[in-house]
């Protein structure tokens, strides 16, 4: 792809990537084939984050899927962003990795940028996806580095439950028992939690 990183949308994107990107450091941090490694080889590459100058949409950021089928499927995940194949955030969804990107996507809508008509979108976003939307933006103008997720694909389990004396099978939902027992094994070899783990779930 040859990138415009001078076009008009990255350009009004100077304020809001000044306010909510944060500055990136690889100490204490490991690299993904080194945590791989750690966790039996459970973490498979499936997307590339990617400049998108496309003038049809306002968005800065798009997403390359490795593997589709896998990134679009609506099922528990836990993933890892990297940085030049360094771990910046390990996290989990139940809503698959396509809705989970959607999610960051919204990390966009920050105060500091204006709508088509002029006015300021009114900052209703979850402030990690905008700091980890803009911290990637950032980064993606200013440096050749590359971002990418990986993904390891949790088992569905079915749990048998008894609800006015009809047994059914119900799934349950296992990936904040994943990610807290992943960022757990991270931090055993660093010292600390990954650099864009904000609201990292501490229960288990």
């Amino acid at each position: 792809m040859n990138m415009n990183k001078e076009c008009d949308k990255f350009t009004k994107g100077e304020s809001a990537r000044s306010a909510w990107s944060k500055q990136i450091s690889i100490d204490n941090s490991l690299s993904i084939d080194d945590y791989n490694t750690i966790c039996g080889g459970q973490f498979k590459k499936i997307a590339s984050i990617k400049l998108d100058d496309s003038v049809k949409r306002q968005s800065t950021l798009t997403v390359e899927a490795v593997d589709k089928k896998s990134w679009t499927e609506k099922r528990e995940h836990i993933y890892i962003i990297t940085r030049n194949n360094i771990i910046m955030k390990i996290g989990g969804t139940r809503d698959g990795m396509a809705g989970r990107w959607c999610s960051y996507g919204c990390g966009y809508y920050v105060p500091q940028r204006t709508k088509k008509d002029g006015t300021c979108y009114p900052g209703k976003m979850s402030v990690t996806n905008a700091y980890l939307y803009h911290t990637i933006e950032k980064d993606l103008l200013e440096t050749d580095s590359t971002w990418d997720f990986y993904s390891w694909e949790l088992p569905i389990i079915k749990i048998p439950v008894n609800i006015l004396d009809e047994e059914i099978d119900v799934v349950a939902q296992t990936f904040h028992a994943y990610e807290s027992i992943c960022i757990k094994k991270f931090k055993q070899q660093t010292g600390f939690i990954p650099l864009l783990c904000d609201n990292s779930d501490p229960g288990y």
